[in-house]
């Protein structure tokens, strides 16, 4: 009995400060968007047409059907970007999308020319949630050549910082595993298709080996882990990741430390 309390005191002290983190991550979230959002309302951008038309597209992509052709001299306002599109209204109260490079040749209601403000991927898939696989082996620790699988679900505050929650199963020779945690990461240079990040977060990891001839010094333990990685977008809502791990596991006797390295990709929605 002493030993099942003393598991569920561990479990309940994760979960309280994995709840503090996420907890004061959502309030700093929420007052950032919060701010950027109020900036953003009184930046609407109205253009005025000088080349011969502009197709329309009822989506941000060429495969989305074109249902209206703008002409010269029409005025729009610009509501949002995405790589390659911005959405606009037109004069009749309509909203649609057109290509940046058919938007290029406009100027402001003024007469000067219009200075349109760049897009990056990261502010085009910001306020989303996400889902991911990942795949790697462990290349360095207790856990050496063992491989895992994990499945996170995140969401993406604003264009450079995101939170996820992770679950993995780990294999190897004679181990079986499972591990779950709670990260944040940090994508300062999110203006590109190839843009680097940062990890930190903290979790659990229950590791068993079979048969039980050799014992582990990880079994049931709580981890911090960070990790440096990559990310490259395919286009719309699609990205591959690159990642480096490095997990530092404490058990009974000392700090254990693991390295790894993955590979996945993300859907955002």
């Amino acid at each position: 009995m002493d030993f099942i309390k003393a598991k569920i005191n561990t479990l309940s002290g994760l979960v309280g400060r994995m709840s503090v983190a996420l907890c004061s991550v959502l309030l700093s979230v929420t007052i950032l968007s919060s701010a950027v959002l109020a900036q953003g309302n009184d930046q609407t951008l109205r253009l005025q047409v000088i080349d011969a038309y502009a197709d329309v597209h009822s989506g941000p992509g060429r495969g989305y059907p074109v249902f209206y052709a703008i002409e010269e001299g029409e005025s729009i306002a610009i509501l949002a970007r995405r790589p390659g599109w911005y959405e606009i209204r037109l004069a009749n109260g309509r909203t649609g999308w057109v290509t940046a490079a058919q938007i290029s040749r406009t100027i402001q209601v003024t007469g000067e020319p219009a200075d349109l403000p760049t897009v990056s991927y990261g502010d085009y898939l910001k306020n989303s949630f996400r889902v991911g696989l990942t795949a790697g082996t462990f290349t360095s620790g207790e856990l050496e050549a063992s491989e895992f699988w994990s499945a996170t679900l995140g969401y993406r505050a604003i264009s450079w910082l995101g939170i996820e929650g992770e679950y993995g199963k780990l294999y190897g020779e004679d181990i079986l595993g499972d591990f779950y945690g709670l990260n944040l990461l940090l994508e300062p240079f999110s203006h590109g298709r190839f843009s680097p990040y940062l990890l930190l977060g903290m979790g659990n990891m229950q590791v068993d080996s079979q048969p039980k001839l050799v014992p582990l010094e990880i079994e049931e333990s709580d981890f911090q882990n960070y990790g440096l990685g990559c990310n490259y977008y395919l286009g719309r809502n699609f990205l591959i990741k690159f990642e480096y791990r490095s997990y530092t596991v404490a058990t009974e006797e000392k700090d254990v430390d693991l390295g790894a390295w993955k590979i996945g990709f993300n859907t955002f929605f």
